[in-house]
């Protein structure tokens, strides 16, 4: 469940409150997108990931640090409420679960290959170009540009049914939300990110 936590990385937005953009406004973000995903080397920051399900009116808050160095290397490391490190590189999921570990190879899984393009794709933006595996529609709020985006893969819209990434406006993904089908959402915030900072690599080490 903590695998699917993690892929949910969201909340509802009042779409009605946003601004669909126009095919050129579109154009221009996916432009300037691409241009940010290929400067991305590393990325570093906090997150808060809020877990609300749709018969429990409390929420569950997680906290911890996202490490990225392209191009297949994450490692997500929650510190709150418990010890919990998740690291994806070389085709295997690595799992430290307050010292249980397990791995797990992407590579014997078409759907486990997928969860992984999407883990890594959600980070670097280049979710927003799989047009075989989603439907994507962009809208502004504010400063910020929100992808909505649908999953056509029949394995993985059973996981979720919408995600949603929030953009600043210099173009980092700043917010992501997924929601399940019972109702269920995730909401992962991040915070303090830096960019193309050096990472040692025992940070990526099982």
């Amino acid at each position: 469940m903590r695998i699917l936590s993690l892929l949910l990385f969201f909340f509802s937005l009042n779409l009605a409150a946003q601004q669909e953009l126009s095919k050129e406004e579109v154009a221009q973000f996916q432009e300037k997108m691409m241009a940010k995903a290929n400067e991305l080397e590393t990325l570093q920051a906090n997150f808060i990931q809020t877990k609300k399900m749709e018969m429990i009116a409390d929420e569950t808050v997680s906290r911890g640090k996202i490490y990225y160095q392209n191009p297949e290397k994450l490692k997500w490391k929650y510190t709150e409420p418990q010890d919990y490190v998740i690291i994806l590189i070389e085709g295997e999921l690595h799992i430290n679960d307050a010292g249980d570990k397990s791995v797990r190879n992407t590579a014997s899984s078409k759907l486990f290959g997928k969860i992984a393009n999407l883990i890594i794709g959600s980070v670097n933006g280049k979710l927003l170009q799989d047009n075989e595996n989603f439907d994507i529609s962009y809208f502004k709020e504010n400063d910020n540009i929100i992808a909505v985006i649908i999953p056509k893969d029949e394995h993985l819209s059973q996981m979720f049914s919408e995600i949603q990434m929030q953009f600043n406006a210099e173009s980092l993904v700043e917010k992501v939300s997924l929601m399940e089908e019972s109702g269920d959402v995730t909401v992962i915030e991040f915070s303090e990110i830096q960019w193309n900072k050096d990472i040692p690599s025992s940070v990526f080490q099982p």
